[in-house]
């Protein structure tokens, strides 16, 4: 799960600054690395207030590493480049914010548009530890007020493709949060089973929980498919360089309570995206809204549809999957 920070003045650096202390402590940075990340979530949080008039920070952890997204829909940058360079400032600042970031970061994304505002992706990657696997990358954050959410995602992924699932438990908090965890522990022990078969093995698993919607989408790199099955509104789509937005098949139902029918479809892809999100995520969006959108980092994909179409009285969760030609 992603802890969001509200940025929207000076007062709250400091909030996000200690939340992500906390991830460093969970992922056993030692005390230089995280001195490092303090200074990426201040620089970060403090360019919201200046150049983006406020935004949103997400701060999660992993295995081995933490993620910061900084998310504004401010002005925007019409040359990243330049703006990324030693020196360049837009607010009379001595302009070396975002280059100290990207020197101390493991890994540095941004993408920007005129008037369409900034997504800037830092990650911190513990000593030692082997690199993330960078194919596929999520977020999900709780409702507003919520300590436990109630959607999830896991994944499985290898030179041949991979399989990608996300959870959205009934409702949300507490409960909710108790079948999605279910469900995530049930998808880990079948995830190498046909895709219908591991939906409906977790479908049998929710059943003493309040249930939810479920979606699990297969990559065969290789034959260029992907295979989707669903139970309830978890959206899946594929998003193409070139083509419009392909919606995959998902069927009515609640996953541990009601399921009358359980199916895989196969789709023929070759080199884009792959995206899932819960209902959490509006679906209105389109790839064309952000130019060069196959071409941005999995997570910054992720984070740009979740702060442009994040409904705010929900658990939310966006996966992002990137896919390539043979």
């Amino acid at each position: 799960m992603m802890v969001e920070v509200a940025v929207a003045d000076d007062s709250a650096v400091a909030s996000a600054r200690r939340r992500a202390l906390a991830a460093a402590s969970a992922v056993g940075f030692g005390d230089v690395q995280a001195g490092q990340l303090a200074i990426v979530t201040t620089e970060l949080a403090t360019n919201l207030v200046k150049h983006g008039g406020g935004g949103r920070m997400l701060i999660g952890d992993g295995e081995h590493h933490v993620d910061l997204l900084a998310l504004d829909s401010g002005p925007g940058m019409a040359d990243v480049d330049r703006c990324l360079a030693d020196g360049f400032s837009s607010a009379g600042t001595p302009g070396n914010g975002l280059g100290a970031v990207r020197r101390l970061a493991q890994a540095f994304h941004v993408a920007s548009w005129p008037r369409r505002g900034t997504a800037v992706l830092a990650r911190l990657v513990r000593a030692g530890a082997p690199p993330v696997n960078d194919a596929v990358a999520g977020l999900s954050v709780a409702k507003p007020g919520e300590e436990a959410c109630g959607d999830g995602w896991a994944s499985h992924m290898d030179d041949h493709g991979g399989t990608v699932f996300v959870v959205d438990g009934l409702g949300h908090g507490a409960d909710a949060a108790l079948a999605a965890n279910e469900a995530l522990r049930q998808f880990e022990s079948s995830h190498r089973a046909p895709a219908a078969e591991v939906v409906q093995a977790v479908h049998l698993a929710l059943r003493h929980t309040r249930g939810g919607a479920v979606a699990l989408a297969r990559i065969e790199q290789a034959a260029g498919i992907v295979a989707f099955a669903g139970l309830g509104n978890i959206a899946g789509s594929l998003v193409s360089p070139a083509g419009p937005v392909r919606h995959m098949v998902s069927h009515n139902g609640i996953a541990g309570h009601i399921a009358r029918k359980i199916r895989a479809y196969e789709y023929p892809f070759g080199e884009g995206l792959l995206i899932m999100h819960s209902d959490g995520i509006a679906t209105g969006w389109t790839g064309a809204s952000y130019p060069g959108f196959t071409r941005l980092h999995p997570l910054l994909v992720a984070g740009l549809l979740y702060r442009d179409f994040a409904r705010p009285r929900d658990d939310a969760t966006v996966v992002v999957a990137r896919m390539a030609t043979p």
